[in-house]
């Protein structure tokens, strides 16, 4: 495929996937279950091609360009195969890194081994279960659209502002605009606040990166 083409079938493709997350947001927890995930990581490694994609670098450099000098510690939701993780401790963050899938646990252990307790990988269902600890910096990147509509996106809320030091950061990104009504809903309580927001119009995929911050 030549490569507008390609460009105009992504793009549609991106369009489509928004226009569904709005009529089917309440079922999508039904479809995108643990046994969902594992299965896709069982069947192939990497399934969304985030080592090699140029795309996924340009937006994992934005993502971490948002990432404000002072933070340590980053609890990272869904962190896959340990591909940003990595990219997170090579920044000389210290991490948290939860994820559904124990497949892609296991290999993001192979991948950070040499980075010793600088990192803590942990299966967790982020909607139902919950951790120990507190963050400077909480990443939620391309995994909040799997969970379900404004009330389960609300109900994280909470458990996100206990998990945050005073004045924490809360770092998300998602594509756009879908993106935009997502990261809307954790400024409406007015436990956080927008400190920085951009837009990314892209032919493979629009974006948002959203950087709020914790009230004291």
């Amino acid at each position: 495929m030549k490569s507008g083409l390609k460009d105009l079938f992504l793009h549609a493709k991106s369009g489509a996937e928004n226009w569904g997350w709005r009529v089917f947001t309440d079922l999508l927890p039904a479809y995108f279950t643990e046994e969902h995930f594992e299965n896709l990581y069982r069947r192939k490694q990497d399934p969304w091609n985030y080592e090699h994609s140029g795309f996924e670098r340009e937006k994992y450099l934005k993502t971490l360009q948002a990432i404000p000098g002072e933070v340590e510690t980053i609890w990272e939701i869904g962190c896959g195969e340990g591909v940003f993780t990595r990219l997170l401790l090579e920044e000389g963050k210290r991490v948290g890194g939860v994820d559904i899938s124990p497949t892609a646990l296991s290999r993001a252990k192979e991948r950070l081994k040499d980075f010793g307790d600088k990192v803590c990988l942990q299966k967790l269902d982020i909607v139902r279960e919950d951790i120990e600890g507190n963050f400077d910096l909480i990443l939620a990147s391309e995994i909040l659209y799997y969970l379900g509509g404004k009330d389960v996106l609300q109900s994280l809320e909470e458990k996100f502002f206990r998990h945050l030091r005073p004045y924490g950061y809360l770092l998300l990104c998602h594509f756009y605009p879908s993106g935009k009504i997502i990261h809307n809903f954790y400024e409406e309580n007015h436990r956080f606040y927008k400190v920085f927001e951009e837009i990314t119009y892209h032919p493979h995929r629009d974006y948002i990166i959203t950087l709020l911050k914790r009230n004291g």
